[in-house]
């Protein structure tokens, strides 16, 4: 076995790591060991204003060191026979700003203005949110008939974001920024992100999560090999499949019969092609929710008649001369997630998103201005929102970026988009309300090692 240190460049995704050998040591020629990962920290100020929303709240305004989703990589690939590997990957979670037993949320009940800022009472430690292979991790093997997978990974929700300065295949259609401030990434903010709820025009909207926004359970997953039409273009495709991506198989039973293991599946594909400037993308997602009404609702879906949910996502983007702009269209919807004033089932809720991105780079430099929203919810009224990001980053070496971000949100007064993990202290600890506004800005440091 050989033991390979190595500067490990990933997707925000983290699902595919080329790799730079730096130094080798032998100890056979049919399997090697590459460590990496990623520092990602952010100096952070940012303000909550009424904006939207009813019952204005003194103004909330807070300064940090957070941690933009740090991680650790653990990977390795053997040598079956000629043509066929067989590999694992092991990524941890390391927020570098606290210690594992610092609070990432505790809640004593405190309301200001119009905002219950912390929930019910929950305290929970760091480490019981991240920590030893809780990023993607997998074991699989390599043939040539694409690469297969089993394990738990991100599904759906990185799909758009673009790191084609690690490599070309990498490169996405949405926001691609060589430094990010995980909050200034629309895509978590707003286009996996929906609302479900009454259509009596007074009521908020209960926020959900596309798959959680976060890894996807119990994952078997094909990705096809690369094809190449010709030398100047590459395709490829992905399908997945789980039989509860919400969390273990058997955590979530049916209300109406007690134990029963029921229902529940996540079906998911994917075609990136990549080629003369151009990169185009189309996703599919179906979702139907294991088990009955208790494991809905804690799933946190609002309702027992919601069991499925169906997104798509598609974008394209060109790219040429340092200049590249884009577009996302992502719809998401919730089966049977209408409601009407009084509360009973009419139909489907959904949403339209879009984001634009824009950048340009030179030598060392980039600059970025990103456009994301979220459309009404079923046609009800106040429940759009916006979101825009501008950035500078700059590259100190092949695989470390300084950059700023300014980030700034607007919410509908009945609807609570914001950015991603606030209310969590190790990621910026203040959330919005309804209709409330938010703004970030950002100091941060990528360095994949």
């Amino acid at each position: 076995m050989k033991i390979r240190f190595a500067v490990v460049a990933a997707t925000a995704a983290l699902a595919a790591l080329p790799s730079f050998a730096q130094t080798t040591v032998g100890v056979s020629s049919s399997t090697n060991i590459t460590i990496g990962g990623l520092i990602a920290m952010g100096l952070k100020n940012s303000e909550i204003s009424q904006g939207n929303a009813a019952t204005a709240r003194p103004t909330a305004n807070e300064t940090g060191v957070y941690d933009n989703t740090s991680r650790f990589v653990i990977s390795s690939t053997s040598k079956i026979t000629d043509g066929y590997t067989v590999f694992m990957r092991i990524e941890s979670r390391m927020p570098m700003n606290v210690r594992p037993g610092d609070a990432l949320l505790s809640t004593p009940g405190t309301v200001v203005g119009n905002t219950n800022l912390s929930g019910t009472g929950v305290n929970l430690a760091t480490n019981g949110a991240t920590g030893w292979a809780d990023g993607d991790t997998w074991a699989g093997i390599g043939t040539p008939y694409g690469n297969f997978y089993a394990g738990h990974m991100h599904l759906y929700v990185t799909d758009g974001i673009s790191v084609g300065y690690l490599s070309p295949a990498l490169e996405h259609p949405g926001e691609g920024y060589r430094v990010w401030d995980v909050q200034a990434l629309g895509i978590f903010n707003l286009l996996n992100t929906y609302m479900t709820g009454k259509q009596d025009g007074v009521s908020v909207l209960a926020k959900q999560n596309t798959l959680s926004i976060t890894r996807s359970r119990n994952v078997m997953k094909w990705d096809s090999v690369t094809f190449k039409p010709d030398a100047a273009s590459m395709l490829n495709f992905s399908l997945a499949y789980s039989k509860n991506a919400a969390g273990p198989q058997y955590s979530y039973i049916s209300a109406a019969n007690g134990t029963a293991y029921e229902g529940g599946s996540t079906i998911f594909g994917k075609a990136l092609y990549n080629g003369y400037g151009f990169s185009a993308m189309g996703l599919y997602l179906d979702q139907k929710f294991q088990g009955g009404s208790a494991s809905i609702s804690t799933l946190g879906v609002p309702s027992a008649a919601n069991t499925e949910l169906k997104a798509m996502r598609l974008g394209l983007s060109y790219k040429w001369d340092g200049i590249k702009v884009g577009v996302l269209y992502d719809n998401t919807s919730m089966v049977n997630g209408g409601l009407n004033a009084a509360g009973a089932v009419i139909g489907d809720s959904g949403r339209t998103a879009i984001q634009i991105p824009v950048s340009y780079s030179w030598g060392d430099h980039g600059v970025y201005a990103t456009y994301t929203m979220a459309g009404k919810t079923a046609s009800q009224d106040n429940t759009a929102a916006t979101q825009l990001t501008f950035a500078y980053d700059y590259a100190l070496t092949k695989r470390a970026f300084l950059g700023v971000a300014l980030t700034t949100i607007n919410n509908d007064k009945r609807v609570n988009y914001q950015g991603f993990l606030t209310g969590f202290s190790a990621f910026g600890n203040s959330s919005l309300g309804y209709g409330e506004s938010w703004r970030q800005l950002s100091l941060s440091l990528n360095y994949w090692f």
